[in-house]
């Protein structure tokens, strides 16, 4: 994403960078409804943002314009567990209208909703095309989705969910699907990026910025900024380690431009089951970034899930034959960032 509404706080600790199609027929009403765990309770107003554009390069074209469609109806929920049908709701409304004509994105109105302990947050969005299209979606695995109440993984997702709240700083997450959550199991948050986000004290606002497919080539700014990229631009873009760490030491420029004051911390990319030649780049990035040629404040990922050299742990996979981390692999890489001191700025 481009740009998120800094003075809200963040209430979802999920990724939701657009990575993927839904395709929907022309001139049919289709209802997406997506889950979260919120950070907060009480009544809350909320509101909610969509940018209309492709994120990830995995997709095949980078930062790819959405089609034109309208959203007839949308709304926030809440509910003891995601289900298809919330318990209670509350409209939203785009500049007090209900519904909204989406060219870039929309942005709806504030809505007052009151989220009880333990209640999960909804958001509806029922759209219609007037051409058969595929609108940009987000393929999240570690929240529960619907498509006219059934469930699925691809759904079209707010990028954004925030709530008029004070607090201090904002952590954000910037990275892959490892980063988002990808291949964890639905409703458990339990990818390191998760478990960071709902320990952080309240007063501190977590945004995840993990996107599937994503590259250290595809950036944004917060006042602390984890990066964790490189798997996919060694494994599927086929890019050598001097040319990641070309691309890390842009990425990390650009975020010091944006926001000069901004603490940063570099992760060494993980273990992923790579070919002898992939694995061979990603050991020459890890020695760039543990040797401090790319940022002070670095996190080593790679040996919390490392067990013999280049390869994951078994027990940290998320299958016989899927190296994305497991809900194991995100409690013993976020307690050993949480660990490392590196964040303890903000627990202060």
């Amino acid at each position: 994403m481009d740009f998120f509404p800094e003075k809200l706080f963040s209430l979802t600790v999920s990724g939701c960078g657009n990575n993927n199609h839904c395709p929907v027929a022309a001139g049919e009403e289709t209802e997406f409804l997506s889950w979260y765990r919120p950070r907060r309770t009480g009544p809350l107003d909320i509101a909610v943002k969509y940018w209309n554009r492709i994120y990830s390069t995995g997709c095949g074209t980078r930062e790819e314009e959405g089609p034109r469609f309208t959203v007839t109806e949308a709304a926030i929920g809440r509910g003891a567990k995601p289900s298809p049908r919330p318990e209670s709701e509350a409209r939203l409304t785009f500049g007090g209208e209900p519904f909204a004509n989406v060219a870039a994105g929309f942005e709806s109105d504030f809505s007052r909703l009151t989220l009880r302990e333990g209640d999960w947050l909804s958001v509806r969005l029922r759209v219609r095309a007037e051409n058969d299209c595929a609108l940009p979606s987000t393929d999240e695995s570690a929240s529960s989705g619907f498509r006219n109440g059934l469930r699925t993984l691809n759904v079209l997702r707010p990028g954004f969910i925030g709530c008029r709240a004070d607090f201090r700083k904002t952590l954000l997450f910037f990275g892959d699907s490892i980063t988002q959550g990808t291949r964890t199991r639905t409703d458990k948050y339990e990818a390191w990026s998760h478990r960071v986000g709902l320990a952080a004290p309240e007063d501190i606002s977590v945004v995840n910025n993990g996107c599937g497919w994503a590259r250290a080539y595809d950036a944004e700014a917060g006042d602390v900024v984890t990066v964790c990229f490189g798997v996919n631009d060694i494994k599927s873009g086929k890019r050598t380690g001097g040319q990641v760490v070309a691309s890390l030491r842009c990425t990390l420029e650009l975020l010091r431009q944006n926001r000069p004051d901004m603490k940063i911390i570099l992760f060494t990319i993980p273990p992923f089951n790579l070919d002898p030649w992939e694995e061979e780049q990603r050991k020459a990035v890890n020695r760039a970034i543990l040797g401090g040629e790319l940022c002070p404040d670095v996190f080593d990922f790679a040996s919390a899930l490392e067990g013999e050299k280049g390869r994951v742990r078994p027990e940290f996979m998320a299958s016989a034959d899927d190296a994305h981390p497991n809900g194991a692999a995100g409690e013993a890489a976020a307690r050993a960032l949480l660990a490392s001191g590196l964040l303890d700025s903000l627990w202060k």
